[in-house]
């Protein structure tokens, strides 16, 4: 078996890409072949698999793309295809047109995520369109697929949930690292990507309320983006810019988390919010927008961690609040719910489900199977060069 996927770009800091690299880890730890082809020439950060690099961005990188795809497949003998992000799809449901690969069509993001420019007309023709061929389409909460499957009927059996490889052996070892020196002893945190959707200027704006009403911990924020100066403005215009400490993009945030006495999500939209299972792998108190799909089956419908209206600034300082009193329960789940919650979340069970996926399983519960190794192994390992 040789597993590829097929990738838009590769930021260093995007949860997208580091969830499909513990899957591929895992795919390569049960003896397949794995390499990730990047369609605007980025190298994929894995020193374990190779990487080929696509024509870069555009119409006319798309076209490239997809005639280097197509020979990319027949020369390095591609049997099984993961493909994540429009661009990507699309540019794997051309190559693949006509052949017998087996391809995954991956939905990470909730279907309203305003960030891609994708109308709701527009997604849904390029699902069904995705359908139309030899492939399956994968979302990664069973919410999103619910959705996607009233969008898409026609397509319901074919619309499939498997789980992001989130927690793994190198997750729980890096946690075990020293804290950055600098920060506070005690301390919230929010973790992402600095960008509109998810809801950091809710966050300061709430925690500046909150503030106003009790005594806090100082907030944490990790993560870069394009709203980095403009959060940062409204931290020194809110008067929070001593409370609140911006980090950056770290390479090793679980340190953080661990230690956090409690990790904030303030989402408008996710897909699966993989901070969330991080924070519950290790322990950590969560407290969650219960934004359209994700923390609400993430957390249990709110056994797990706090959940709280979406976009309201009111709704999440009064979580805050009520997130200082543990005797309203507001402490993290027991060592053992905490792990039951998050096993289906491991590496070994997101690998299996695929696996399932490209078998042809009907079975609708997961992980019916896990540790049959029905996969036939590949006969070579991977290469590591990058043309």
């Amino acid at each position: 078996m040789h597993i590829l996927f097929v990738l838009k770009d590769f930021k260093r800091d995007g949860g997208l890409e580091q969830v499909q690299q513990r899957l591929a880890r895992q795919f390569l730890k049960d003896g397949q072949r794995v390499s990730y082809f990047v369609m605007n020439g980025d190298t994929a950060d894995d020193e374990m698999a190779t990487t080929f690099k696509g024509r870069g961005n555009g119409l006319v990188g798309l076209l490239k793309s997809i005639a280097m795809l197509r020979r990319l497949i027949r020369r390095e003998r591609v049997t099984h295809l993961i493909a994540a992000k429009e661009q990507a799809n699309l540019c794997t449901w051309f190559a693949t047109w006509g052949r017998s690969c087996n391809v995954i069509y991956a939905r990470h993001a909730a279907l309203d995520c305003s960030e891609q420019n994708i109308g709701p007309v527009t997604l849904r023709l390029l699902y069904g369109l995705y359908l139309c061929g030899n492939g399956q389409v994968v979302t990664v909460s069973n919410g999103l697929r619910q959705a996607l499957a009233d969008r898409v009927p026609w397509g319901r059996q074919r619309i499939r949930y498997c789980p992001n490889a989130v927690v793994t052996e190198q997750l729980l070892s890096a946690a075990q690292t020293p804290l950055l020196s600098g920060l506070p002893a005690e301390f919230w945190l929010g973790v992402g990507r600095l960008i509109e959707p998810k809801g950091f200027h809710l966050l300061l704006d709430a925690y500046a309320v909150a503030l106003g009403n009790a005594a806090l911990p100082d907030l944490v924020i990790i993560g870069d983006g394009p709203q980095f100066v403009a959060l940062t403005a409204q931290a020194r215009r809110l008067g929070i810019e001593d409370r609140v400490h911006f980090t950056g993009f770290l390479s090793n945030p679980y340190p953080l988390i661990r230690h956090a006495r409690l990790l904030i999500l303030s989402s408008f939209h996710e897909g699966l919010p993989t901070v969330l299972i991080e924070a519950l792998a290790l322990g950590t108190p969560v407290l969650a927008c219960d934004c359209e799909t994700g923390p609400r089956e993430l957390l249990d419908n709110g056994r797990l961690g706090q959940l709280v209206k979406v976009n309201d600034v009111p709704a999440l300082a009064e979580g805050m609040l009520r997130s200082l009193a543990a005797a309203q329960g507001q402490v993290a789940p027991s060592p053992q719910v905490a792990a039951d919650a998050v096993r289906q979340y491991t590496s070994q069970y997101a690998a299996q489900a695929y696996y399932q996926v490209w078998n042809h399983e009907k079975s609708a519960d997961y992980p019916a199977g896990l540790g049959r190794g029905r996969c036939r192994k590949n006969d070579g390992a991977p290469r590591r060069s990058t043309d």
